[in-house]
């Protein structure tokens, strides 16, 4: 199939591409001002006012979490998690709601999941109706409950607004969004409203990027233990997955996307700032790999290749943004995608480009998305993404004065969405629940990496419910065969 695809991709794919992609760059060259109205038309503040006298204590409200978007596909999964894992609202210490658009489409999801899990109780769960795009329905969702979680996304098109009313009511919020510009705009523009009223704002909290978050940060903190600072990981990734409609909905309106406005001049980016908004003197530097390599893993005496992973660009800039809020040392991060031999890791890397260059063509893309991908609401079956699917991530690290350090982060299911459901609600749990001493953020309102704000209080509700995970290190020559699992 690859010997077909190539001289195919070759001769008509990237032409057409290229020459569509060209013309549109010139096409917004030429027609900048018209873009520039479409960047204004981007709403970052609602004009909503907050009365302090409004806003309730954390410790007096209703919800310990609502979870917002419940009734698509990811929602749905972490409705589902709640309910099997913590039961109806108000049993076994957890309060929560659903929220969204629709109450028939909300009751609907809940009376399939009473009859699957045989909950009818579920039935009773509480409802917040809300449009994101409506303001005045916001103080709803945000004002009696401890955290929202979401996943209604694009967020660059329906998330800013829930951002706000969250930094203005002092409700803790997580999302799982990849969207690393719309955060940056976002961290600019709310990041004192929340620093004031004590609201933590955690992007990034699914499969972008938690897991890779989450093993740095521990690495970080084993070797400090040693007195070392941790100046190299190299990640290795064995993921299988299958995308959904969301997630290509919003890959495609990010492509080439100019709907969001430019930050601010003058000033520190937001992702490279301490929370004191001190920009970091000791930047990452991420190693991506820009074609297929050697390397050697410690579960196989054969040889294996990595290349490069779609998400890695994402994961370092989050562990980038968290090595800032911690003034940590200088870091060389570096990731790939871990393949079994050569044939598998180019079939890959070049399924991977032909699929991006596919969506970008204007012929293929239109094709790709009214007939053979999945549409929005849409994903894998749960036995796809309980028994085929899974997410392995593997580093290695060095510290300051040469101790070596290995983790193995290890999820059993479907990463990009029954996972990721489970890390976003875990994300808000910990936000609502975990004692402030215990998370690295501390009383601090203000934007943080998952790592940073959880830390890990995180990790350990992962570890309660599925996630597998362990650190120690190693001596240069030790045979690890099998010790890590």
């Amino acid at each position: 199939m690859t010997l077909v695809g190539v001289p195919i991709w070759l001769t008509f794919l990237v032409p057409l591409t290229l020459i569509y992609q060209v013309g549109n760059a010139i096409k917004s060259a030429v027609f900048s001002s018209k873009d520039d109205e479409n960047s204004s038309a981007f709403v970052l503040d609602s004009g909503y006012q907050v009365d302090a006298k409004d806003i309730i204590p954390q410790k007096d409200r209703k919800y310990d979490v609502v979870m917002l978007g419940a009734t698509g596909f990811t929602g749905q999964l972490a409705v589902r998690h709640l309910a099997k894992t913590y039961g109806c609202s108000g049993e076994n210490g957890v309060n929560w709601a659903v929220a969204g658009r629709s109450k028939d489409k909300l009751n609907k999801v809940l009376q399939t999941l009473a009859d699957e899990l045989k909950m009818p109780k579920l039935l009773e769960t509480p409802i917040i109706v809300v449009d994101t795009a409506v303001a005045s329905t916001l103080p709803n969702l945000v004002r009696d409950t401890k955290a929202v979680v979401t996943t209604v996304g694009p967020f660059r098109k329906y998330g800013s607004g829930v951002v706000e009313f969250c930094a203005k009511f002092g409700t803790h919020y997580a999302d799982i969004t990849g969207e690393e510009d719309w955060g940056q705009v976002m961290m600019q523009q709310w990041q004192p409203t929340a620093q004031a009223t004590g609201a933590k704002i955690l992007h990034f909290c699914g499969c972008d990027s938690v897991p890779w978050d989450l093993t740095v940060f521990q690495m970080t903190v084993f070797l400090s233990q040693k007195g070392e600072d941790l100046v190299s990981v190299q990640c290795f990734d064995e993921i299988k997955t299958n995308p959904s409609g969301g997630t290509l909905e919003t890959m495609k309106l990010c492509l080439g996307a100019k709907d969001l406005p430019s930050l601010k001049e003058g000033v520190p980016e937001p992702f490279r700032c301490s929370p004191q908004g001190n920009e970091h003197t000791s930047p990452v530097t991420a190693k991506l790999p820009s074609w297929i390599s050697k390397v050697e893993l410690p579960w196989s005496s054969q040889p294996s290749y990595g290349a490069f992973f779609v998400m890695s660009l994402v994961n370092s800039r989050v562990v980038a943004w968290s090595q800032a809020l911690r003034q940590g040392a200088p870091l060389t991060y570096s990731e790939c995608a871990a393949n079994p031999d050569w044939k598998t890791a180019f079939t890959n890397f070049f399924g991977t480009v032909a699929f991006f260059t596919a969506i970008l063509n204007p012929i293929t893309g239109g094709l790709l998305y009214k007939y053979v991908l999945p549409a929005p609401g849409q994903g894998p079956s749960m036995q796809t993404m309980t028994q085929d699917s899974f997410a392995s991530v593997y580093a290695q690290g060095t510290g300051t004065k040469g101790s070596k350090v290995e983790a193995l982060i290890y999820f059993k299911g479907c990463v990009g969405y029954l996972e990721t459901a489970r890390m976003l609600v875990e994300s808000g749990l910990a936000l609502a629940l975990s004692p402030r001493d215990q998370l690295p953020s501390t009383e601090k309102g203000g934007f943080f990496s998952p790592s940073y704000g959880l830390g890990t209080a995180l990790l350990e509700r992962l570890m309660q419910t599925g996630t597998q995970f362990t650190v120690r290190s190693f001596e240069e020559g030790e045979t690890r065969l099998n010790k890590i699992q």
